[in-house]
């Protein structure tokens, strides 16, 4: 089973007993209504200018999303304190599956923080994003991409999401007991040269007939404004190699996803 999640880029994970994921679902189905829909309507309204960032705060996408995306950084001062701490929880988790993966691939411990950019020690880029899907709007959910950091831990209780698989697109269970966990190209690269290498996973949100609603976590090298841990692939028997800054990572494989669409060149979206 292991060995195929590496493989395949994408596996459900029960979701822990310790971990409550009922605020997100409530925030993910409320957060595009405004400011009439209480507690959370209110954020459609919060756009990128506050966060001094184009990628931050509410969009719509061409696509049929409709998204609000924060930087951890923000998430103390701007998320609910029940979603902020919803983000921490899933930044811990996080290191935890990050963690693992890393031992068994065997890349020893004293490299991971430096090849993680920080997310061994929940110490990297983090967003939290929370998604509705417009069935109004004739467009596909989500155009297939990568993602570009470590992790992405996904939350949905409906199908939509879509892996591809030998050339044709294979659905992925929703089931509401578990997460979907899918690996991006940072642990790709990282993982190429060990002697277990971990697949990033094409994916892409099919056309939505019904309102769906969905909400992920994403883990990245350390990136925050003037800093750049950079992108590494580990070499058995050599050790770790810098390969590229992680915003130039970022931004070539953000250009596929979003040209054309309201975000700017280089954005870390939309996504599930």
């Amino acid at each position: 089973m292991r060995n195929r999640a590496f493989r395949d880029g994408v596996f459900l994970l029960e979701i822990p007993p310790e971990l409550d994921v009922s605020a997100g679902d409530a925030f993910a189905r409320q957060f595009y209504e405004g400011p009439a829909a209480t507690p959370y309507g209110r954020f459609r309204d919060i756009g990128s200018d506050r966060f001094g960032d184009p990628l931050l705060g509410f969009h719509q996408r061409i696509n049929q999303i409709e998204q609000f995306l924060l930087e951890r950084r923000f998430w103390a001062a701007d998320y609910p304190p029940e979603i902020a701490a919803l983000g921490e929880a899933l930044t811990r988790l996080s290191r935890q599956v990050l963690r693992s993966v890393l031992a068994e691939v065997g890349i020893p411990e004293e490299d991971w923080r430096r090849a993680t950019g920080g997310c061994s020690q929940c110490a990297g880029s983090y967003h939290l994003t929370f998604n509705h899907y417009r069935p109004a709007h004739e467009d596909i959910g989500l155009s297939s991409h990568k993602d570009d950091g470590f992790l992405t831990i996904l939350r949905t209780t409906a199908p939509g999401l879509e892996v591809s698989r030998e050339d044709h697109w294979e659905t992925v269970p929703a089931h509401p007991d578990c997460l979907i966990v899918n690996f991006g190209l940072s642990m790709e690269i990282l993982t190429a040269g060990s002697r277990m290498p971990v697949a990033a996973i094409m994916h892409r949100v099919a056309r939505q007939q019904e309102d769906r609603s969905s909400f992920g976590h994403f883990s990245s090298s350390g990136c925050l404004p003037g800093e750049d841990e950079g992108i590494y692939r580990y070499i058995r028997g050599r050790g770790l190699e810098r390969v590229c800054g992680s915003r130039e990572l970022i931004d070539e494989n953000d250009y596929e996803i979003y040209a054309g669409t309201d975000a700017p060149v280089g954005a870390k979206g939309a996504r599930r």
